[in-house]
């Protein structure tokens, strides 16, 4: 969930990204591995573009993840209220 002062990671391109730490940076979301640890550089398995879709772990946070498609997020889902 992003927050009104944090920018999506999403919106922005791996060629603009390329000196960015989401470990660190907590202005930007990022998505979290099965761990719940932020994945540092999330921008990774979307330029697997051509490559044969398949799984395989994140080179910076070791998620699974699927090559040419934006990273997955672990973080749980929220849950809607009982009613």
């Amino acid at each position: 969930m992003t927050t009104p002062a944090q920018r999506a990671w999403t919106d922005i391109a791996p060629a603009d990204a390329t000196e960015l730490n989401l470990a660190t940076d907590l202005t930007i979301t990022a998505p979290l591995n099965e761990n719940g640890v932020r994945c540092p550089w999330p921008w990774g398995p979307q330029q697997l573009v051509g490559a044969p879709l398949g799984q395989y772990h994140c080179d910076y946070c070791g998620a699974m993840v699927l090559a040419g498609i934006p990273h997955i997020d672990y973080a749980a889902e929220p849950t809607a209220p009982a009613v």
